[in-house]
């Protein structure tokens, strides 16, 4: 399967192409994947709770991992995913790279969502950078209000930035 098949159903929205694209639904256009020579979308957000549809996978070096439900994205962040909820953070989206026989090349095999939290004694409102757009987040069952991106975390629900 192709990088691009393989985000165009895992992340799509205006974000990546542009801000008058704005599908209704996770079934519309979702032909938005970042061109291949800028793999990696950055911006800030007040993360909701995200436990319901990641899986945490404790501790790996001096970061805290998580996987979605669906198996395709991998959360890398600097506070725990029961930490995460009320915070503002950076993020930045990029293929998830997977070798999955030894000598194989790596393929894309989803997305790697890096969360690093701006400063892990603040919550949202607190933030000494207000200047700076910070996206909402929610898990949501369906993508019927407007939004910037979304990402699929499996069993129908969606993790939508607006």
């Amino acid at each position: 399967m192709r990088m691009e098949s393989i985000l165009e159903h895992l992340v799509w929205g205006p974000m990546l192409v542009g801000q008058d694209f704005n599908p209704a639904s996770p079934g519309q256009d979702r032909n938005s994947t970042p061109p291949p020579d800028s793999e990696s979308v950055c911006f800030r957000a007040a993360l909701c709770d995200l436990r319901p549809r990641f899986i945490s996978k404790g501790r790996v070096g001096r970061s805290y991992r998580a996987v979605a439900r669906n198996g395709r994205i991998l959360l890398a962040s600097n506070l725990p995913l029961e930490s995460l909820g009320g915070r503002e953070a950076e993020i930045r989206l990029q293929p998830w790279r997977k070798i999955i026989l030894s000598g194989d090349r790596p393929e894309v095999y989803g997305v790697l969502m890096c969360v690093r939290c701006l400063d892990p004694g603040d919550h949202v409102g607190s933030s000494r950078n207000a200047g700076n757009a910070v996206l909402q987040t929610n898990l949501v069952g369906s993508c019927r209000q407007p939004f910037d991106l979304a990402v699929d975390v499996g069993g129908r629900i969606f993790l939508v930035f607006f």
